[in-house]
């Protein structure tokens, strides 16, 4: 009887121990077959992960929370990120976040590598729009003919404040990523998110580099869903201005989803344009079940000189399947 009195008190005490924390293992696998035509190489047909042909980037992780009382919790995520056609490991190790930190009623706050505040705006531009995928308008060129923000930054702290009546205020700070370079990180997202509603506005300023400001709107009326932003980089005198504009559109029908997006930017130094760039796609998905989903899809961009002269003509397309667990 004291045995068993025993093994149960430590099954209790075991128990009531886990309860107070939370850990999640997850993952994305996500592979496509297509081919890329690109000016003076030709098309190359080929297997692509899904960072480059595909819906998303393949990774793992690991996230957790423990309970530390009156509301408190201490957070923390490991993401490693991977090319799934060959299985090798994107470096650095923890590619996709390795954070550390402590939520609670006053938001959010984690320190770390992980995406910055300003990447959030621009995901609410493309979240309709091919879904926010390899296969986006303004990805990988269009919104990048002078140069493109970083999306990650090392050294960083980010806070997410709560939402107040659907408004939110969040913020990162990144450290000089290289000794001596001064190369700092500052971004600010204001916002509100109410129902199928959200509006953003968004500073990210790269020390040495660049700053962009962006503002990004998504309304999801059910039969179907927009989005679409407005960007505007800062640069130098050396590098000039850039002026972006994207708009998306998702379709969902059943267990399809039809999605087409345009974008188009232009570069201009010293009052001059310098290059312009334009981009279209379209593509289905269809879920097989919450976590499988096949698609297809098509994109294409390009980035014309001042002159008019085409410096840049690319087309995608590929078929391949994601898979979550």
């Amino acid at each position: 009887m004291k045995k068993n009195l025993l093994a149960l008190t430590a099954l209790v005490l075991t128990t009531g121990a886990f309860a107070q924390s939370s850990y999640t293992l997850y993952g994305r696998i996500d592979t496509s077959i297509g081919g890329i035509k690109e000016l003076g190489k030709g098309t190359q047909s080929k297997m692509f992960h899904g960072g480059v042909g595909g819906l998303t980037t393949s990774r793992w992780g690991i996230r957790g929370s423990e309970d530390l009382g009156g509301g408190l919790k201490a957070v923390f995520k490991l993401e490693q990120r991977l090319d799934s056609d060959t299985g090798a490991a994107q470096s650095p190790s923890f590619k996709g976040e390795s954070s550390v930190g402590f939520a609670g009623s006053f938001g959010k706050i984690v320190a770390g590598r992980m995406t910055t505040v300003y990447d959030d705006v621009r995901g609410v531009s493309q979240m309709h729009s091919l879904w926010d995928s390899a296969f986006t308008p303004n990805a990988n060129g269009v919104f990048g003919s002078g140069s493109d923000y970083g999306n990650r930054f090392n050294s960083q702290i980010r806070y997410e404040s709560p939402l107040i009546n659907g408004f939110y205020a969040n913020a990162s700070y990144a450290f000089e990523q290289t000794t001596g370079k001064g190369n700092k990180m500052v971004a600010l997202a204001l916002g509100y998110k109410a129902g199928p509603r959200h509006i953003s506005l968004g500073y990210q300023d790269e020390k040495g580099k660049s700053s962009y400001t962006m503002l990004s709107g998504a309304y999801d009326l059910g039969a179907v869903a927009v989005s679409g932003g407005y960007n505007h980089r800062n640069g130098n005198a050396a590098s000039g201005h850039d002026n972006e504009l994207t708009l998306g559109v998702n379709m969902p029908m059943g267990a399809w989803n039809f999605s087409a997006g345009i974008a188009s930017g232009k570069t201009t130094i010293a009052n001059a344009t310098t290059a312009k760039a334009n981009g279209y796609a379209f593509g289905a998905t269809y879920s097989l079940s919450k976590r499988t989903t096949l698609y297809a899809a098509y994109r294409s961009h390009n980035i014309k000189t001042g002159a008019g002269v085409k410096s840049t003509d690319t087309q995608l397309y590929a078929m391949g399947v994601r898979h979550d667990f």
